[in-house]
């Protein structure tokens, strides 16, 4: 289970995303960080948007992510 203190020393891992519900996507952030996931919600035109991170191991289950704050949305 995540903790709020995290691990600085772990590097994700990103598996297959077959059998993920929802589009597969990489959104990358105006700070050039990079997240794949799937999203049953992305709409460009909308303030955000619920994403499931392809890491399963990592302390998030699911991520509002604010379009304003990101530089390009790919589709995968």
């Amino acid at each position: 289970m995540g903790d709020f203190a995290g691990n600085p020393e772990r590097k994700d891992e990103y598996e297959s995303m077959d059998g993920a519900h929802g589009r597969k996507l990489e959104v990358t952030f105006i700070d050039g960080e990079k997240i794949p996931g799937t999203s049953e919600a992305y709409n460009r035109t909308k303030p955000g948007f619920f994403m499931f991170p392809a890491d399963r191991e990592s302390n998030n289950t699911r991520i509002f992510i604010v379009n304003k704050n990101v530089s390009a949305v790919k589709l995968l």
